[in-house]
């Protein structure tokens, strides 16, 4: 979470020009770049992109982008889904509707358990008690058979860490790139003295073995990370992977 929060502070600054220093191919650089208040920046360009929740990579892969899913597109994607050889879920985002109970039992031949929660006790202050397991599917002998793919990285928060982790509770899910966040779970809103506002996590989220999630985030089982050179030529590394390992390449 602290990486996830570090990077976009970089280069802030109350004034109005940053000197930085760079290294581009070898040959280190300096240059003066303008700042911008922060009414003057549309901040969130990158949650709006125009680009569809769904598209085919080439003929054989389904790729699917949650921050701009909704729960009632499904019935009329669920045919390509279901021809396709493997999907992408691309869950560098954060999703726009809530996908575990509408996705995540296409997934599935049977019920399966995904995660569970301790929750406090008002009555005992510092008492947390276990819940029942969070589950997911029923049997369903025409579930996805394909290779499903899911990527995360630090942008992977909260509902995304969730979501992911009721996708692999599937057999033929594989989620790889970089570890999330670490920050999952409900928000307990906190107000200190002096209009100051905070807040905690208000339950503790697991695995069904007792596994944290918390500040250690949803680790992939492929780590693959976006590189200098990667970046400098237009290249998804992350999603140039998922192809690979759906097509076996």
């Amino acid at each position: 979470m602290q990486l996830k929060t570090l990077a976009p502070n970089l280069l802030r600054s109350n004034d109005s020009t940053l000197a930085i220093t760079f290294n581009r191919k070898g040959k280190i650089q300096k240059a003066s770049i303008l700042l911008y208040p922060g009414n003057k920046i549309n901040i969130y360009a990158n949650y709006n992109k125009k680009d569809t929740c769904f598209k085919m990579l080439g003929q054989d892969v389904a790729y699917i982008f949650p921050g701009k899913f909704k729960n009632t597109y499904l019935p009329a994607l669920t045919p390509q889904i279901l021809k396709s050889k493997g999907v992408v879920v691309d869950m560098r985002c954060y999703p726009s509707d809530f996908m575990v109970f509408s996705f995540g039992p296409m997934l599935l031949p049977e019920n399966k358990s995904f995660a569970k929660f301790t929750i406090g006790k008002p009555q005992t202050p510092g008492l947390f008690t276990w819940s029942s397991e969070q589950k997911l599917g029923t049997t369903n002998p025409d579930h996805y058979k394909g290779k499903v793919i899911v990527i995360v990285n630090e942008n992977t928060v909260s509902q995304s860490e969730y979501t992911t982790m009721a996708f692999s509770a599937a057999s033929n899910v594989t989620v790889i790139g970089s570890t999330t966040a670490g920050a999952d779970g409900n928000v307990s809103s906190i107000v200190l003295p002096g209009g100051i506002r905070t807040g905690i996590s208000g339950i503790g989220v697991y695995y069904p073995d007792g596994r944290e999630t918390q500040q250690i985030g949803i680790v992939p089982q492929v780590e693959v990370k976006p590189t200098i050179q990667g970046i400098a030529d237009g290249l998804d590394e992350p999603l140039e992977k998922a192809l690979q390992l759906i097509r076996g390449k």
